[in-house]
């Protein structure tokens, strides 16, 4: 009986540190030489940063609809990231061409 609950407590404290180590254990401080560059920056197109940060809260039927200018999508967009939309500024300039041009 003690032999089975060691057992069971070594082999879940073996899990907990794999499932740790799998996280990472950042501190979520960015290092000076990747400040202000992410792995999304040079991988997201403005069509996977619309389907992905702004279907969080809308619609795409909702964005399909709206037709705006360059400007106006940049003031929409500008408006969502101070709402809470998680977009840098490189992302801001992708996702407002991908909407000026797809969505004039």
């Amino acid at each position: 009986m003690i032999r089975r609950t060691t057992f069971k407590i070594i082999i879940l404290a073996l899990l907990l540190s794999v499932f740790i180590s799998a996280c990472g254990g950042s501190t979520g401080e960015v290092s000076p030489a990747t400040e202000g560059h992410t792995d999304s920056e040079t991988t997201l197109d403005g069509k996977t940063l619309l389907e992905e940060r702004c279907t969080a809260c809308h619609t795409l039927d909702r964005i399909e609809r709206a037709s705006m200018s360059a400007a106006g999508w940049g003031l929409n967009v500008r408006e969502m990231v101070g709402k809470g939309a998680e977009l840098n500024a490189s992302e801001q300039e992708v996702l407002i061409q991908y909407l000026s041009i797809t969505y004039p």
